[in-house]
């Protein structure tokens, strides 16, 4: 896709890893009745959207809904990111399976950090403590898998963590090319065997 070398870059625009990480829903709360929006409301036959309604909807729905002086919807923690789920992270975020919560579990939590208010401390903890663990279980499976067993390794990781684990996991690959020597190995041209074959 972007071939993102900074982790945690400032959200791009044109890039289609964040187009992704804000297509995920959230639960959010109408705060106001707002006009000609009751589309929004699966539930409602209604042209308004009535105050109070709970809905789930995009993240970058919730976000172009909120001004500098007015936030039309407010934002409720989603589940993957509720303070459950957190203590479970703490307890061992190694065996939890990140790409069933969230295929973009750490950027998704990033973009709900800045409308909860009240836990985004939280979150942002957990998301820096649960990436750190995690990352040492991943930088030692890249080093010590074999190639049949890169699937299994990257099958509870989310995005960022399978892009950072195929980096490493490429580089050891290379590094090892390189102490058997396999990448300067002259190698007789596949032209010049044919032509041998040909004269006997």
């Amino acid at each position: 896709m972007s071939g993102r070398q900074d982790f945690f870059r400032a959200p791009n625009y044109f890039s289609l890893d964040d187009i992704l990480v804000t297509q995920e829903r959230v639960p959010v709360v109408a705060r106001e009745h707002m006009g000609g929006l009751g589309f929004l409301d699966p539930s409602s036959d209604e042209d308004i959207l009535k105050a109070n309604t709970s809905l789930e909807l995009p993240i970058w729905v919730a976000e172009g809904m909120k001004t500098d002086r007015r936030n039309y919807l407010g934002m409720e923690v989603p589940k993957s990111l509720r303070v459950t789920q957190r203590e479970i992270l703490l307890a061992d975020s190694n065996v939890v399976n990140l790409h069933r919560l969230g295929p973009h579990y750490f950027e998704f939590g990033r973009h709900v950090i800045k409308h909860c208010a009240v836990e985004g401390e939280y979150i942002g903890e957990s998301l820096m403590k649960t990436f750190r663990t995690r990352f040492l279980n991943i930088l030692d499976a890249a080093q010590n898998c074999r190639d049949e067993e890169t699937l299994t390794e990257m099958n509870k990781m989310d995005e960022l963590e399978r892009e950072m684990f195929k980096n490493a996991y490429a580089k050891r690959k290379s590094l090892d090319a390189w102490k058997q020597r396999d990448v300067y190995k002259i190698n007789t041209s596949q032209m010049v065997v044919n032509h041998k074959k040909r004269k006997a």
